[in-house]
């Protein structure tokens, strides 16, 4: 088969030729420092395109994926023209939504809040960021074309925004006044994620425009989960979140009606993953198989006849470990969601500093030899 052929059964829940591999989508990335040690230890003659500078993750290399046999290419969003960041005295830079961040000591952190203590009437006055700008999706229509026309893979656009959830609520109001507001402020609650909604729905359809003929899903973020429990109840859940998903989700299908929805959500999430459902997703990351309830097996005899599953190898433990520990965790996450077909191979999430540069080529290499059918 071709990658696209491949990755179109894999959505169909088929099983194809092998699993498809996937790298380099809006949860598969590479953090910097393992990228430039990669590129070294493969012996490429430097560096890729850096698409992505001030972020963890700022290369896009596809000779990776092409030494890997990466079945998918990913199309990315650009910046908008009608805004440019900007730092003030204290060293805070911020970004088009209000959010200030700075170094820390070693990692970038938002330390302003624009949303922190604003009262649900002033969502009416804030200055929200334009989302039909063309700087966002300046020349995604003519690279996802080149890739449809003069390649086989199949294409996806990587998400062009955090999450309703996670990272928004954080990033806006603070995370505990976010959590807070749920139980003490509803309307503010409701009117923000609401106000969120309309503008995704109005970015994320702006990006799908000129490409929905090309690509085969569109991802979605968010951060459901933390490693013993959701972040939230299900009751919250349903509440203040399942339907603007939905309605996100709804638009996107308006205007890509052949595209899949991919959605991520890292950590224990199993008991939201029927609502997920509901909402309208196909295809659901990461899997992460150390966060309770998680099972890699179980997921799959539970909801395989919905969903297509994405990611799901062990960051916490194995790919840390030795190159035994990678190939036995590749063989037993495609052991648990390869069969019948329905899954897209991938880490459970980026691979990041403490993954050792050879078990990032085993990772890719026995799940090229292994995941044949």
């Amino acid at each position: 088969m071709t990658p696209r052929q491949r990755v179109e059964t894999t959505l169909s829940r088929k099983e194809p030729d092998r699993v498809p591999l996937d790298l380099w989508g809006s949860a598969s990335r590479i953090h910097t420092g393992l990228y430039l040690d990669l590129v070294r230890h493969l012996g490429f003659d430097g560096p890729g395109p850096r698409l992505r500078p001030g972020t963890a993750t700022e290369y896009v290399d596809y000779r990776l994926s092409d030494r890997f046999h990466v079945d998918l290419r990913h199309v990315n969003a650009g910046k908008p023209d009608c805004f440019t960041a900007w730092t003030d005295a204290d060293g805070n830079r911020f970004d088009e939504w209000g959010v200030g961040r700075r170094d820390l000591g070693g990692f970038i952190g938002v330390t302003v809040h624009p949303l922190k203590g604003v009262a649900a009437a002033s969502l009416d006055t804030h200055p929200w960021p334009l989302m039909r700008d063309e700087g966002r999706r300046r020349g995604m229509a003519e690279e996802a074309r080149g890739w449809y026309e003069k390649t086989d893979f199949a294409i996806s656009p990587t998400t062009p925004t955090s999450g309703l959830f996670m990272e928004f609520g954080d990033f806006l109001c603070g995370m505990e006044d976010f959590l807070c507001a749920f139980h003490e402020e509803p309307e503010f609650s409701h009117k923000l994620i609401g106000r969120l909604t309309d503008l995704f729905i109005e970015l994320y359809t702006f990006i799908l425009e000129p490409i929905k003929d090309y690509v085969c899903w569109v991802e979605v973020t968010e951060d459901y989960g933390m490693q013993h429990a959701p972040f939230l109840s299900r009751e919250i859940f349903r509440e203040y979140l399942k339907g603007p998903h939905a309605r996100l989700f709804a638009a996107i299908r308006k205007t890509a009606p052949k595209c899949k929805i991919f959605f991520h959500s890292c950590g224990a999430v199993r008991e939201l993953i029927p609502d997920f459902i509901d909402m309208g997703i196909d295809i659901l990351n990461s899997l992460q198989p150390l966060a309770a309830g998680m099972d890699s097996f179980e997921l799959k005899r539970d909801f395989g006849k919905d969903l297509v599953f994405h990611g799901g190898v062990d960051l916490q433990q194995a790919l840390r470990g030795s190159k035994r520990d990678v190939v036995d965790e590749v063989k037993k996450r495609l052991d648990a969601f390869a069969p019948g077909g329905g899954y897209i191979f991938a880490p459970a999430n980026h691979l990041i500093g403490d993954v050792p540069v050879e078990n990032v080529v085993a990772l890719y290499d026995t799940a090229y030899e292994y995941g044949k059918y």
